[in-house]
This record gives structure tokens, sequence and C-alpha cells, in this order.
């Protein structure tokens, strides 16, 4: 679209974090250092990269008019207390289902900014759907196609965690009116392997923490063979299919694997212990939580 060649991903499947850049040719009438973009520019690209994953970080709606609930409270409250009535028209009940919509409405930010890529095999080695928006002369007017690409690509990848959070509710009410819900015991009963086939994460009922360090560590780290470990991974990886953030869902991967090789790993128990946790906040609602423990991996990943 409009010359837009998308280098890396799928559009049926964002991941969430975008790179864009374009290839910046010398204006003949401009002398150098004369626009403001000409210390963004390396190597004659200029690149803008946006990560939108962050928003599932959000308070949940619940966390949100729980908080609604108590302010206003308070401030009823307050008027009482002062002897301030309010008028006889004012719908108390609808003033705080107003506020409930306000607090909950979705504000689309654009927490891009400009990248540090000096050629495109670097840009290409990025794990990021990667758009190459042409050739121009001049930064002027890359400048505005690549801060408004962000936008577009930002509501098209919540278009579809929307569309799988209702098809995550679908599979839901499916398996609810099916009577297939499976809980933590049900599945520490099943030892052939890992989980009940056709079982995901929609479908489970129960302590996803204690699931995950009773059952699923233990178990793949049992496995005798490679071959065996890669087999059950993969059911893993299935049961986890309805997972917003597939990051933690990898770097358990990653830490199995480094630990079936050097079991006393520290750096690797480390991180499986941390994603297993993100990955039981997220599923609890535990917004804080999650941004807390985010830190945590991402100081540890930069090390």
């Amino acid at each position: 679209m409009l010359g837009i060649e998308q280098k890396k991903g799928t559009d049926d499947k964002l991941c969430g974090r975008m790179i864009a850049y374009a290839r910046i040719l010398p204006s003949p009438d401009a002398e150098p250092s004369e626009t403001p973009f000409d210390d963004m520019i390396k190597n004659g690209l200029l690149t803008l990269e946006g990560d939108f994953r962050q928003f599932n970080d959000r308070p949940s709606k619940r966390e949100m008019n729980r908080v609604v609930d108590a302010k206003f409270n308070n401030f009823l409250k307050t008027m009482e207390e002062n002897g301030v009535e309010l008028p006889e028209n004012v719908n108390v009940e609808a003033m705080r289902e107003r506020l409930h919509e306000l607090s909950n409405m979705e504000v689309i930010p654009i927490p891009a900014r400009i990248g540090n890529f000096s050629n495109e095999e670097d840009i290409l080695k990025e794990e990021a759907d990667i758009y190459y928006i042409g050739e121009f002369i001049g930064a002027n007017q890359a400048h505005y196609c690549l801060t408004t690409l962000p936008i577009y690509y930002q509501a098209k990848y919540r278009e579809q965690v929307k569309r799988n959070e209702m098809e995550m509710l679908n599979e839901m009410l499916s398996q609810f009116e099916e009577g297939d819900f499976v809980d933590t015991e049900d599945i520490q009963n099943d030892t052939e392997e890992l989980f009940p086939k056709g079982l995901t994460l929609n479908t489970f009922m129960g302590d996803l923490s204690k699931l995950l360090n009773v059952r699923v560590i233990p178990f793949l780290l049992a496995c005798e063979s490679d071959s065996e470990y890669d087999t059950q991974i993969q059911l893993f990886y299935t049961f986890m299919k309805g997972y917003p953030d597939q990051k933690d869902v990898q770097r358990i991967d990653k830490a199995l694997r480094e630990l079936r090789k050097q079991s006393d790993s520290i750096e690797a128990r480390n991180l499986l212990e941390l994603s297993c946790k993100r990955i039981s906040a997220i599923y609890n609602e535990d917004s804080q939580l999650a941004s807390e423990l985010t830190k945590q991996i991402e100081t540890m990943e930069e090390k």
C-alpha cells in the first residue's frame, strides 16, 4: 500500500512491536545540518520504532472501576460531612456509570521513537514487524510518513488483540456449555503427557502458578531426551496459545533448555522463576506486579 513494503512479519498476526524506516537521498538545495532531522539519519536511513504490547499491562476494567468507586464514594462522603447536598435531579448511580465509561475509554498513545540503526541488516535482525516506506529526497516528508504509520499499526494490532479475546471468550463459553473445563488436580493425575488433549489456558480452571511450578516445570525438566522435550514443550505452547504475551512462554522454554544442559545455571533459574511469576500475575490481572516483573526481566536480559 502506497509503496510501503513489509520486510518482516505478517499482517494477520502482528507482534505488537514495529520498526519503519526510509532511505534518505541527499537534497540538492539543502545545506548540511540545515534541518532538525539530520542528526537522526544514520548512513542515509531514518528509522522509527514503537512497542505497543505494553498496553496489555494496563489495569483491568475491574481495577479501574474499583479505584473510581473509592474516589467517588469519598467525594460523596466529604460532601455529606460538609453539609453539601446534591441537586434533586442528580442521579448518583448514573454519574457513577458515566465515570466508569470515561475511565475505561481507550486512548491510543503513540509510544514511538527515532531508532538508532545505521544499516538495513541490523534493522532486519530485530524481532518486530518491519516496514520500508521507500526513498525520499530530504527527511521532512519521510518523517511525516514515519510518524503517522504507528497510529495505523497500533490500531490494527489492538483490533487483532480484541478479536483474539473474543475468540478466547467464545471458546470458553463453548467449553463451558460442553462441561470440558479442567482444573489443576485433573492435569496432575494425567502422567503420560504434559496436558490432556485439546486443553488450553482458556479451558483451565485452577491455580496457574501451582500448575507451572508443580506440574509443568518438573515434567519438562524430567524429559529423558531432547526429542521428548520438544514434543512436550509444543504441548505447552499449544496450552498457552491464549496467553497475551508469548515472550514469557519463550523465556520459559529458553530457561528450561539451559537448565537441562546446565542444572546449576542461576541465570536460567532466575529467568524461569520471574517468567512464571509474570504469567501468573497477568493471568490474575495483577498489572502492578506484572509491570514490576517486566522491569526485573528486562534488567536481567540487558546484562
